[in-house]
Order: structure tokens, then sequence, then C-alpha cells
């Protein structure tokens, strides 16, 4: 008798996309998991056999989120050539992520809130960061090696890029009327940029 296939990951990304239509909808204080029950179109059971709570679907949902950015942007350390053309890729990469979780952004709200009380979200946030800035650092050293960028500190320089796009989002996510995510990343990409790229040949020492 043939095994029966495992379907534990369809089932998961069932009851997320699920959720994320709820949350969506309804705003996510105001959704129940039975609301997620119903849209699912799954059994109450099958629906906690994975996740237990609201909670546990915020996180699940933010960490498939930070899952995929962190891959594109490993992706585009694997590409080679320019690493200044990297960076304004990775700005494009990053407002277009923003884009599609638009609809999630008070889900993204409620992560850093549960961040700070769940020692295990907490744990998979620093996870993230960690990865994330270790993955700009290698961008970084790309470009010092390539002559594109000053011989600045690799690794404090991409805890600040992290922090940079961090923020931006933070305050996007909070009051999105405000800002125009698009515009203010692309100027904060150049302005980064700007302040890596190494000097022309002969202009080091001018004053």
């Amino acid at each position: 008798m043939a095994p029966r296939p495992d379907v534990s990951e369809e089932r998961k990304d069932q009851i997320l996309e699920a959720a994320a239509a709820v949350f969506a909808k309804r705003g996510l204080h105001d959704s129940t998991m039975d609301d997620i029950v119903e849209r699912s179109a799954l059994s109450k059971g099958g629906v906690y056999w994975y996740f237990k709570s609201k909670d546990e679907l915020v996180a699940a949902l933010v960490d498939r989120m930070c899952a995929s950015a962190l891959e594109k942007l490993k992706e585009l350390v694997k590409l080679g050539g320019s690493a200044i053309d990297r960076f304004i890729a990775m700005d494009r990469e990053m407002a277009d992520e923003m884009r599609q979780i638009a609809r999630l952004r008070a889900v993204m709200l409620e992560f850093y809130a549960l961040a700070a009380r769940d020692r295990e979200v907490r744990s998979k946030l620093r996870s993230y960061f960690h990865d994330t800035i270790e993955t700009i650092e290698a961008l970084v050293r790309q470009g010092i090696e390539r002559g594109e960028f000053r011989p600045v500190d690799p690794h404090q320089t991409a805890i600040a890029v992290e922090a940079m796009y961090e923020g931006l989002m933070l305050v996007w996510v909070v009051n999105p009327a405000t800002i125009d995510l698009e515009e203010s990343s692309r100027r904060a990409t150049e302005l980064l940029v700007a302040g890596l790229r190494a000097l022309p040949a002969g202009c080091a020492g001018k004053k």
C-alpha cells in the first residue's frame, strides 16, 4: 500500500491564506479563529491541529513574509555584477514586498508587539535580523572589493542599512497616509549609495 502523501505544508498554506484574507477584511482584533476556520473550508480540528491561536497565525504569516524577503535578498547577492546596481534592485524588491503585504499592516504591528512578550517569536525575529544583516554585509564587502565602495566597516554598515529599511517600513505601517513608501525608499537608497560610493581616483585626500 502506497504511503499517504504529506499534505501538512499545503494545509498550513491554506490556513494562512485564509487568515490573511480574514485579517484584511475584518481587521486583526475583530477576527476570530472561527472566522478563519470558515474561510479555510477545513474543520475546526484541522485548523487547530496546526495553529492554536491568532498569535500563532500572526507569527507564521510574518515568518513567511520574512523568509520570502530574505530569500530574494540572498539571490541578489549571488547574482554578481555591480554592488550599486544590486543595492538599487534591493530597494525595488523591498518596495514590492511592502506593496504586496499592504493589506496586512496591522499584522506587522501585532508581530512586533508579540515579539515583545513571546520569547520564541522574539528569537525568530532576531534570527531574521541576523541573517539579513549578514547577507547585506556580504554585498557591502563585494562593493568594497570591487572598488565601488569606500573601505567602510561592512558589519556596522549592514546594521545601518537594515535599520534604515526597517524604520522606513515601521513608519509606513503606523501611518501609511503620510509616506510614499516607494519614493521614500528610493531616496533613502540614493543617499545610502552616495555615502558608500568610493571617491574617483586622484580625489582621495582632497578637501
